[in-house]
């Protein structure tokens, strides 16, 4: 472990929050060609280093994927030490981004060099890790897109290193669509109170306040025996960029954030233009969609970690990650790391050492059965 645990400390000390990831994407191609990866791509948005298979010519592939960039500090002070100065104390490897997930990051790196001495016939083994997946999964979107255009493999794997607290085997996750409302009024004088019944407030508050009907349609009509519910919240509401304190609003907008559901991945448009005409809002997306995520019940990559973690709980993603760009690319995909999810985007952020020892025992018997 004191190889990895250098690894990740090294890591850390890069800041990289979302947007800053150039110096710690050239520190891991830098590090996979000293290393000797047979080949090194690189890209704004992600670095990929590649061992061969022995043979030369592979028909499988396992993607180790995981993404370098970190959610911004916070209040620096209210840290024990420097988020970038990584430490060990108590078991615990300390920093921002250790959990989330620069610790996942160098088990990765670590076991892909390993390969370098251990190849097999038919397989090739990618170490990618890939920048802005704290926002919008640019990263893994771009090295998808490679991939998909650049390669060919009759069975290609990934597994990602996302936090799972080290025993939980994350086979999928509903997708997200962040959206902006806007509510359209006559502005008029404050002063006079029937102007209010005019402006986007009665629109928007109505709305707000049917809430709980617009959820029991989605969870009843998109329900998913394995995803569960779809979700609906808002997270912002907003005036008009111009406005004044005595003239009512002729706009006001409310950001939601919305997890999907196959059935609702697929309708998604149209039922929401179903609530517009309902409600008297129009709507646009505010970020790329993301579409939820499923791996396949027989896939090898399922079966190997569960081979290798049998005490391990299947369950989905309670948030969203990179997995949807493999699936649809036809990469089956899983998600299973050391990190604890609810120390992710923490002051004082950390990750159990003994939870990355078993992962790292983890990540090298997955190579070894596929």
């Amino acid at each position: 472990m004191e190889e990895v645990t250098k690894l990740a400390k090294e890591l850390i000390a890069i800041p990289s929050v979302s947007g800053g990831e150039v110096e710690i994407l050239k520190f891991c191609a830098d590090w996979f060609r000293g290393t000797e990866f047979d080949d090194v791509f690189t890209d704004d948005m992600f670095t990929a280093g590649v061992v061969r298979a022995a043979s030369g010519t592979a028909s499988r592939a396992l993607i180790l994927c995981g993404h370098v960039d970190t959610v911004a500090p916070g209040d620096e002070s209210a840290w024990s030490r420097s988020p970038w100065r990584a430490y060990v104390r108590d078991g615990r490897l300390y920093g921002l981004g250790s959990g989330d997930m620069k610790m996942g990051v160098a088990l990765q790196m670590i076991v892909a060099k390993e390969y370098i001495n251990a190849r097999r016939d038919n397989l090739d083994v990618w170490c990618v890790v890939v920048a802005n997946e704290e926002v919008d999964g640019a990263g893994s979107a771009a090295f998808t897109n490679f991939f998909a255009q650049r390669v060919s493999y009759a069975e290609a794997s990934c597994l990602i290193a996302e936090p799972t607290d080290g025993d939980r085997i994350e086979v999928g996750h509903r997708g997200n669509r962040f959206v902006e409302l806007e509510f359209s009024g006559t502005a008029g004088h404050a002063s006079q109170e029937e102007n209010y019944q005019a402006s986007a407030l009665p629109k928007m508050a109505h709305f707000l306040m049917r809430l709980p009907n617009i959820r029991e349609t989605l969870h009843q009509t998109y329900r998913h025996n394995m995803l569960g519910e779809p979700s609906f919240t808002p997270t912002r509401v907003s005036p008009s960029q111009s406005f004044s304190a005595n003239k009512t609003a002729d706009k006001t907008y409310v950001a939601l954030d919305i997890r999907t559901t196959p059935g609702l991945d697929e309708a998604f448009e149209r039922q929401m233009n179903v609530f517009a005409e309902e409600y008297d809002f129009s709507w646009h997306y505010a970020a790329e969609p993301v579409s939820s995520a499923l791996c396949a019940d027989d896939a090898s990559i399922l079966r190997a970690v569960q081979t290798c973690l049998p005490e391990g709980k299947v369950s989905v993603s309670l948030g969203a990650t990179d997995q949807a760009f493999f699936q649809n690319i036809g990469v089956q995909t899983v998600v299973y790391g050391p990190g604890d999810f609810a120390r992710a985007h923490t002051t004082d952020e950390s990750v159990s050492l003994e939870k990355a020892k078993t992962a790292l025992a983890v990540y090298r018997r997955v190579i070894a059965l596929l």
